[in-house]
């Protein structure tokens, strides 16, 4: 079974990409089994729509591009690297 590091990853490039079908399965089984991944999934899935939504409120439809600041970076790396152990 795969590590959370790499379950973060494979349900980000589900979002973007068809992911195979022993990856889906993989996916399916952890995210049962572990509460933060499926955290991570939810929390991605409702960034998307709100960013839809939102897009939808205010007539754009060309993808926005937003930079973070190196720091902010560098905390959600951070953050990210303390919850995944």
């Amino acid at each position: 079974m795969k590590t959370c590091r790499e379950m973060t990853k494979l349900i980000s490039d589900s979002l973007g990409r068809k992911i195979s079908f022993r990856d889906r399965i993989e996916l399916f089984l952890h995210t049962r089994m572990c509460v933060l991944c499926r955290r991570f999934r939810s929390n991605i899935l409702l960034i998307r729509k709100r960013i839809r939504d939102s897009k939808a409120l205010l007539g754009e439809t060309e993808a926005v591009s937003i930079e973070l600041p190196r720091e902010a970076k560098v905390r959600l790396e951070e953050a990210i690297k303390r919850q995944l152990g």
